[in-house]
């Protein structure tokens, strides 16, 4: 018994012998602390020499003292201790450290298990006097009655379960010590239990079975004996349904299935009631004993119980139940009786059995149908069991039955492959008209599975009216020879043919088996089939969508079988839909193929269908690169389908971008881009809209070099800006309404602003800036500037108190002496006349300006905040400037007054900011002014809220009324001064302590402010104006890019179309190694817009060129993988047909058959099954040390 004990590693004489050598070499080397205590420990586990002698453990690494641990210090200790007993030594152990009997060793067991498993009940009731666990578990949750009852410790087992441990309780595979009891074969130990615990009979473990299931499953008579004398229930289920009785059929166990019928019938029962036990699936135990396939035998060897011997069904069971009454005309859910289950498993000895024992019953259940209407015979023919099949026929089984699906059994067997079973039922002389549900015959099925023509024809075709099986077809109007050529079977296409198999039948779809072959690219059956006689008739003959077998090949790209057709004289017709086979090929990629047909009618190249269109439409519109790259090399004219489309149009439609790189990187690209869009109007516009990565790549081309040398005299750029430059007019009733420089305005309304920062499109607008834009706006900014500085002049020369004030307004008279006007004609002078007289002009012409941009703009003109700008000033200046014509002078004109000069200096800002060297500095302050405005009106709310805390407190003076709105505002604005830190503290708070009525709540509001405001709200204004600057910094030279588009696009709708015409040109030319004539002028040119640096646009050339050439390279390498991937793939096609010619049995069709094809080859991997899932259930059994038991081991053997 101890032999199987858990941990217990035994140790020869030679081990101790050594352990105890090295112990006293080691000590002579070193010093050994406290020797007298280690010492007597020693003289302890002498005296138990077999059971504890490796107390000793070394322990390498050590240095001098601490060369050698004892095994007393290992915290493992306890559990050898209460595994041999000694009494003393773990009384000790408990008394330093109580909480040691929760420590495991590596083998996850406790103190308590040992303990129980070798029967030392002293040592449990120690652990039970120090209020140890009873019910500790270990890894595997096994608790110490588990191992008790493992190991037969009967004594252990008493005081568990006099000590009141948890006797039901399951481990992590379900099981109860009950359970182990049976399985493990402790009889004696299952016969204490229940002596002390008669519940447990019925113990539910895994998944709900009993013990007796256990008993049952590992055919253990005598645990069965002892259950059913403790009363054990036969007709207790599982949670799967499933009786003992139906356990012990199924798992072949005899003896217990034997003992369950007599002691069924010692306590009463008929045997027909236990008989009539039935699963969930209404399985009875007859059902199971023919499905059980296996016998249990006692093994020799002595660590297994019992060995396998696969019998295909058990004999012996169902010999029990015939006998004890058991009807072979019972059915289970599926309408099977035990006939059709041991017909299916080939089982002749038990059908044989069952067919003698009731012989009467033996035509009826022949007869008999399953859920499928499938007879015995049917399921024989399934399984390839000729033996059985032979004896159902010789027994009186109609050999036509049908069932469902109107299959015969010989149909059944062609389906399934079964090619003895069809041999068989041909020479029986199966009916050969009958067809199933779908009108398939018995040829269609061959041909369909794949099955030998020659082994089966050469029955077959003895038969008289074997010819009739060549002109049935399906209900898809499929012939036996359309299978054929479309699985490219070309010996079972030779053998039709050469029985007199036409080769023009057509299907439903009017194809016939040469489409099938050429639509599926099989080469050999396509030769075949063209060296038949009379092939002429199907080889141009156009299907139900009027596609010849060239247009199905071309379709699906089977070059050879192309070339193999046009040389037997195929010819290009269309389809239905106008498709000619170029189409087809174009359509799908297939780039080979589109050559071949070239090569041989390059009349095709611009053939259009029925929507217009042409090759090159499709293949554009499919994104495929290769063909699109071919038609273009080949001329093919750009037409345009129906629609007005173009194939570009398509291509940027479907968004298919490397389609539109490819065109821009053809030679024929400006063809392309000049053809006109009747959606995009240009395809340029297209490609802004839909994909935009492709605009830069079209300005690159757009940028070209004159000479391959760079260091020549004459080499230059040339910027061809046909492209970009482009303006669309619209005649709307009679009038003419123009829309300049269209891409760019795109870009600018899709966000796309950085294309505007390509070289090509920055110096598009640089030339128009020179040309016409600078002159025009400094036309424009001098009489601006004569505006400001005349009213500049007229604020600073004319004294602002010179005018009518009521007693509402004047409020400061030591300022404003003279509250009576003098009159402006009289005080004066000619240039402030002349002055006044400019500016109202100035902005009476301005206003009309305005509305007039108002109309031309419409809603835009709202969205411009310069807009706003110019209208406060004009009005602001003309209430101030108007009543001096008037010879008046009131107060509120000189408070229009400041704000107009105000107004006016701040339009000049906006002015400036249309120049290159000031534009991008008045964007970054227009962005940083948005950002401020943002965040002030979400910290206003701390603003007002300080402000009226000093209304209530008053401060700053007592003179300030908050019940005035001029007052009020008068506090905010000093609070806002404050802000910015401007405290006045010495003079408010300091100076004038004695007029303050709340002194340390003011006091306490001016710290808290204090830290609010100037230290937190102003660092976190500028932290965040100055993060927004680094962004802003980087799309300012964007924005000022999208606003001068906006600014020429508005003068080039106001120019006349002659000067644009003149000004504009669609080329300009840079000329890099010519010396400056002109320096003075270069430089005002450089002022006036900024250059781009034409050595940038060179290196950018190059890093384009040398990321074209990677482009290609990579393009290339991924056409090979793709090359050799389909290589690949047919190599691994052809090698599978070569294993399926051979009948080579690989690994992972073994693995399909018994883990993934359990329908598809049920019946021939029955017996596989049936050993794996015995294997698995036998797996559930574990040994002591938790692994699994040498039965399994040994069933793989088997």
């Amino acid at each position: 018994m101890d032999s199987n004990l858990p941990n217990n590693h035994h140790r020869s004489g030679s081990d101790f012998t050594k352990v105890f050598r090295d112990f006293f070499g080691r000590s002579k080397r070193s010093k050994i602390v406290q020797g007298g205590r280690e010492m007597s420990t020693l003289s302890k586990t002498l005296i138990i020499p077999n059971e504890v002698t490796d107390t000793l453990v070394s322990v390498p690494t050590r240095s001098h003292s601490e060369d050698l641990c004892l095994f007393s210090e290992s915290p493992h200790y306890i559990v050898r201790i209460a595994g041999s007993g000694n009494v003393d030594e773990f009384e000790r152990i408990l008394r330093e450290d109580p909480s040691k009997l929760k420590v495991a060793n590596p083998a996850g067991l406790c103190a308590a298990h040992t303990a129980a498993a070798r029967g030392r009940v002293a040592i449990l009731s120690l652990i039970a006097q120090y209020n140890g666990d009873l019910n500790i578990e270990d890894k595997d949750g096994w608790t110490p009655l588990h191992h008790a009852v493992r190991n037969n410790a009967l004594k252990s087992i008493e005081f568990l379960l006099d000590n009141g441990v948890d006797d039901s309780r399951l481990t992590k595979q379900n099981e109860a010590a009950i359970h182990l009891a049976v399985l493990h074969n402790q009889l004696k130990a299952l016969e204490f239990l229940l002596s002390k615990r008669p519940d447990l009979v019925n113990l539910g473990g895994e998944r709900g079975k009993a013990p007796l299931h256990y008993a049952a499953l590992i055919d253990n008579v005598e645990a069965a004996k002892i259950l059913t004398d403790n009363h054990a229930r036969l007709c207790q289920k599982c949670d799967a349904g499933t009786y003992a009785i139906h356990v012990a059929a199924l798992n072949s166990s005899n003896r217990v299935f034997h003992h369950l019928f007599q002691i069924a019938k010692s306590l009463g029962y008929k045997t027909e009631n236990l008989l009539n036990f039935c699963d969930s699936e209404n399985h009875r135990p007859l059902h199971s004993s023919v499905i059980g396939g296996f016998r249990r035998q006692p093994s020799s060897n002595s660590n297994q119980m019992f060995s396998l011997n696969n019998l295909g069904g058990n004999i012996e069971a169902v010999e029990i139940c015939l006998n004890s009454g058991g009807r072979i005309d019972d059915q289970q859910d599926d309408l099977s009786t035990p006939v059709h289950l041991a017909a299916s498993q080939g089982s002749i000895e038990i059908l044989k059995l069952m067919f003698n024992s009731q012989a009467d019953l033996k035509l009826k259940v022949m007869r008999m149908t399953d859920i499928q209407g499938m007879t015995p015979l049917h399921k024989a023919a399934m399984g390839d069991h000729v033996d059985v099949i032979e004896y159902l026929l010789e027994a009186g089984a109609d050999i036509d039955a049908r069932d469902v699906s109107k299959r015969t059994p010989l149909l059944v067997a062609a389906l399934k492959s079964s090619v003895q079973a069809v041999c068989f039922l041909l020479k029986q002389n199966a009916s050969l008209i009958y067809r199933d549900d779908t009108d398939r015959n018995l040829l269609h099925f061959a041909i369909i599975q794949n099955l030998p023509i020659e082994t089966i024809g050469s029955i077959l075709f003895t038969r008289e009216n074997f010819r009739t099986l060549f002109d049935q077809r399906d209900t898809d109007g499929f012939y036996p020879i359309h299978y054929a050529s479309r699985e490219g079977q070309v010996n079972v296409l030779t053998t039709l043919i050469q029985h007199g198999a036409e080769i023009n039948k057509k299907t439903n779809q009017r194809q016939s088996s040469l489409h099938f072959a050429a639509e599926y690219g099989r080469y050999n059956t396509c030769r075949q089939l063209l060296d038949t006689p009379g092939f002429k008739r199907i080889l141009n003959e156009p299907d139900k969508l009027g596609q010849t077998p060239l247009h199905l090949c071309c379709q699906n790209g089977h070059t050879r079988v192309v070339q193999l057709l046009l040389h037997k004289g195929a010819q290009f017709t269309k389809s239905y839909e106008g498709n000619s086979p170029l189409h087809e090929a174009a359509a799908h990629g297939h780039v080979s193929t589109m050559n071949v047909i070239l090569q041989a009618h390059a009349h095709l190249i611009n053939a259009t269908n029925r929507l217009g269109m042409t090759p090159l439409h499709l293949a554009a519109a499919a994104g495929y690169v290769d063909g699109v790259d071919l038609l273009m090399t080949k001329s093919a004219q750009f037409l345009t389908n129906t629609d007005g489309e173009t194939f570009l149009d398509l291509a940027i439609q479907r968004k298919q971008k490397e389609v539109c790189l490819t065109i821009i990187a053809h030679d024929r690209w400006k063809e392309a881009l000049d053809l006109e869009s009747r959606k995009y109007q240009k395809p340029l516009l297209g490609l802004i809209e839909h994909l935009p990565e492709c605009a830069p790549i079209l300005f690159d081309r757009c940028i070209t070099e004159s000479h391959d040398d760079r260091k020549h005299k004459e080499f230059h750029l040339i910027y061809d800006f046909h492209y970009i430059n482009w303006m669309d007019t619209k005649n709307i009733d009679g009038k003419e309404y123009r829309y300049p420089m269209l891409p760019l305005n795109m870009m600018v309304k899709f966000g796309r602003t950085n294309h505007l920062s390509h070289p090509l499109c920055e110096t598009l607008l640089r030339q128009k800036w020179l040309s016409y834009g600078f002159p025009i706006y400094m036309l424009n900014l001098s009489f601006y500037l004569l505006f400001l500085s005349l009213l500049s002049y007229f604020v600073i020369t004319f004294p602002a108190c010179n005018h009518y004030d009521t007693p509402e307004t004047n409020h400061a008279k030591h300022f404003c002496t003279n509250s009576i006007f003098t009159s402006f004609r009289k005080t004066a002078s000619f240039p402030q006349i002349i002055s006044i007289w400019y500016i109202v002009l100035y902005c009476f012409l301005n206003f009309i300006l305005e509305i007039i941009q108002l109309v031309q703009d419409g809603r835009e003109y709202f969205y411009d905040i310069e807009n706003y700008v110019q209208w406060t000033l004009y009005v602001t200046t003309s209430i101030f400037t108007i009543p001096f014509l008037f010879d008046q002078s009131w107060h509120f004109q000189w408070v229009a007054g400041s704000i107009s000069i105000f107004t006016a200096y701040l339009a000049l800002l906006f002015l400036l900011g249309r120049f290159d060297i000031y534009g991008i500095y008045v964007i970054m302050f227009l962005e940083i002014m948005k950002t401020l405005l943002h965040v002030l009106s979400l910290f206003s709310i701390l603003i007002f809220g300080f402000a009226l805390t000093f209304c209530v407190i008053r401060p700053f003076t007592q003179d300030l009324d908050p019940s005035n709105p001029q007052h009020l505002l008068m506090i905010v604005i000093k609070t806002v001064t404050m802000m910015l830190g401007e405290l006045d503290f010495e003079r408010s708070y300091f100076e004038n302590t004695h007029d303050h009525h709340f002194n340390i709540i003011n006091l306490i509001i001016l710290l808290l402010f204090a830290i609010i405001m100037p230290i937190l709200l102003m660092n976190l204004l500028v932290g965040l104006a100055i993060g927004d600057l680094m962004q802003i910094q980087q799309n300012a030279r964007l924005k000022r890019l999208a606003t001068q588009v906006q600014l020429h696009t508005n003068l080039e709708k106001k120019l006349p179309q002659k000067l644009l015409c003149r000004w504009t040109k669609n080329e300009f030319i840079v000329f890099m190694n010519k010396s400056i004539c002109n320096r003075a002028s270069n430089m005002f040119k450089q002022w006036i817009s900024k250059p781009l640096n034409t050595n940038d646009v060179l290196q950018a050339n190059d890093e384009c060129g040398n990321e074209s050439a990677l482009f290609i390279e990579f393009y290339k390498q991924k056409r090979r993988q793709k090359d050799m991937q389909r290589q690949l793939e047919k190599i691994t096609d052809l090698v599978r047909l070569i294993v399926q010619k051979m009948e080579i049995r690989t690994e992972i069709e073994g693995d399909d058959r018994t883990t993934g094809g359990k329908h598809e080859n049920f019946l021939k991997a029955q017996k596989i099954r049936q050993t794996i899932n015995v294997a698995r259930r036998f797996s559930r059994v574990r040994s002591s040390n938790g692994s699994i038991p040498h039965i399994f081991e040994q069933s793989e053997k088997v």
